[in-house]
C-alpha cells in the first residue's frame, strides 16, 4: 500500500483541489491498495464526490483581498494567526498519516509559507516521503513570479522537492522554462501533459450555450456582461445555462437571480457538480480562462470563448495567448464581450467543426506512473 498526502492550499477557487481530486483519483485507480488524503483549505470541498480510498482534511478557509493579500474567510481578521492554525493542522497530519509520498500543488512553502515548519521538520527524518511539487502550465508572469519567489525564499525551498512536475505540454511556454527551474533547483523536472479528465458523454442535442466563472468568486463582471447580451438578443433561438459558482458573494448571486428570471432562454443553475457533462453538451462555453475550465473544454471539444481575469495576475491573459495558436479557442478582453461579440460566438459555435487537439492532455497517466513506488528520483538515483 502507498499513502499519498496531497497539500491544497485553495483561497479563491476551487482549481487546486478539484485538480487534486483528478490526480487522486488516477493513483486510486491504479492500485486497489493507494489511498489519499487530501489537506485542503477549499471552503468546498464537501461538494465534490470523492473516489474510494479518498478523502480530506479540511483546513480553515482564507481568502484574497483584491490587492491579492491573504485574510480569513471566517475566523477573525488576523492571517498570522490563521496560518499558524494551519501549519499546526497540516503537521500533525502528516505525523498522524505517515504518508509515502507528499504531493503539494502550486505553492512550495504554502498559504503565506505556511509549510515551511513542515518541510524543515521532514528534512530532519531519517526516512521522510518523497516530496513532489506539482505546478501549473502558467503562474504568473515569470519576472513577477522570478522576483516574488526571492522575496518570499522559494527558490531555496525548492531544494526541499525531489521531484517537481509542471501540468503543462511544453510545447506551449510555461512559467518553469522561462525561470529555467530545471537548471535552478536540485529536483527532476517534468513535462507531464494537462491534466485532463476523460470527459463524459453528450447528454442532450438542445443546443446551448454554457456560461461559467469557475468556482465564481470574481466572476460577477462576466457574468453582468453576457446577461446585458442576452437582452440586447444577441443569443436569440439559443438557450444559456448559466452557473455561477459556488464562491459568488451572496449579494450578487442574489443579483444574478433577479436578472435571469426575467429572462426566458437562460437557466440559472447555483452550483453543479456535474459540470464536466455540461461542457461537454454545450454548443459553445463563456468562460474565464482558468486552467481546470481551459482543458476542460480541450478535452471535450467543445468551442470556447475565454475571457481571462487579468488581476490580480496574468495567469489567465498569458494562458489564453500561448494556447491560442495550438487550439480553435477564442478569447477577448471583458470590456469587448460585447452583444456583437457574444452573437458572432454563439453563430460560429454551431457550425463550428473542431479538429482533434494537438497538445499533451495526457497529465493523469503521466503524474500516476511517475509516482509508482518503482520509480526512482534523480536525487535517489544519486545515491545509489
Amino acid at each position: 500500500m502507498t499513502r499519498f498526502l496531497f497539500y491544497s492550499h485553495d483561497t479563491y477557487g476551487l482549481g487546486h483541489f478539484r485538480r487534486c481530486t483528478l490526480l487522486a483519483s488516477g493513483l486510486v485507480g491504479d492500485d486497489a491498495t493507494n489511498e489519499v488524503l487530501i489537506v485542503t483549505g477549499s471552503p468546498r470541498a464537501h461538494a465534490f464526490p470523492l473516489p474510494e480510498r479518498v478523502d480530506t482534511v479540511q483546513l480553515p478557509s482564507a481568502t484574497k483581498r483584491d490587492d491579492g493579500a491573504y485574510c480569513p474567510r471566517k475566523l477573525g481578521d488576523d492571517i498570522a494567526r490563521l496560518i499558524r492554525l494551519r501549519t499546526e493542522l497540516v503537521r500533525a497530519a502528516v505525523l498522524a498519516y505517515r504518508p509515502d509520498v507528499i504531493l503539494v500543488d502550486h505553492a512550495p512553502l504554502g498559504m503565506g509559507g505556511e509549510l515551511a515548519p513542515v518541510l524543515n521538520d521532514l528534512r530532519h527524518r531519517r526516512r521522510r516521503p518523497r516530496l513532489v511539487l506539482g505546478l501549473r502550465d502558467v503562474i504568473d508572469d515569470a519576472a513577477r513570479v522570478g522576483a516574488m519567489w526571492e522575496r518570499d525564499g522559494i527558490w531555496d525551498a525548492l531544494d526541499h522537492y525531489d521531484e517537481i512536475y509542471v501540468y503543462g505540454d511544453p510545447r506551449v511556454t510555461t512559467t518553469a522554462q522561462e525561470l529555467d527551474l530545471a537548471q535552478r533547483t536540485n529536483a527532476t523536472v517534468t513535462h507531464t501533459g494537462y491534466v485532463a479528465p476523460n470527459m463524459p458523454e453528450p447528454i442532450t442535442d438542445d443546443p446551448f450555450v454554457l456560461v461559467t466563472p469557475g468556482g465564481g468568486g470574481d466572476g460577477q463582471a462576466l457574468l453582468r456582461r453576457y446577461l446585458d447580451a442576452v437582452e440586447a438578443g444577441a443569443t436569440a433561438g439559443v438557450r444559456s445555462v448559466v452557473v455561477p459558482g459556488p464562491l459568488l458573494s451572496p449579494r450578487r448571486r442574489a443579483e444574478l437571480l433577479v436578472r435571469a428570471a426575467r429572462l426566458p432562454s437562460v437557466e440559472l443553475i447555483e452550483f453543479s457538480d456535474r459540470m464536466r457533462t455540461l461542457i461537454s453538451s454545450a454548443t459553445g462555453v463563456v468562460s474565464m480562462a482558468g486552467y481546470n475550465t481551459v482543458v476542460e473544454e480541450l478535452a471535450a471539444g467543445t468551442p470556447a470563448l475565454l475571457v481571462p481575469r487579468r488581476t490580480p495576475r496574468l495567469e489567465q491573459h498569458i494562458r489564453a495567448t500561448r494556447l491560442a495558436p495550438f487550439t480553435q479557442l477564442d478569447s477577448c478582453r471583458l470590456d469587448d464581450l460585447s452583444p456583437e461579440r457574444v452573437h458572432g460566438f454563439v453563430a460560429e459555435s454551431r457550425d463550428r467543426s473542431i479538429p482533434p487537439v494537438s497538445i499533451d492532455l495526457t497529465g493523469v497517466a503521466t503524474v500516476v506512473g511517475a509516482l509508482r513506488p518503482s520509480t526512482t528520483t534523480k536525487r535517489e538515483r544519486a545515491h545509489v
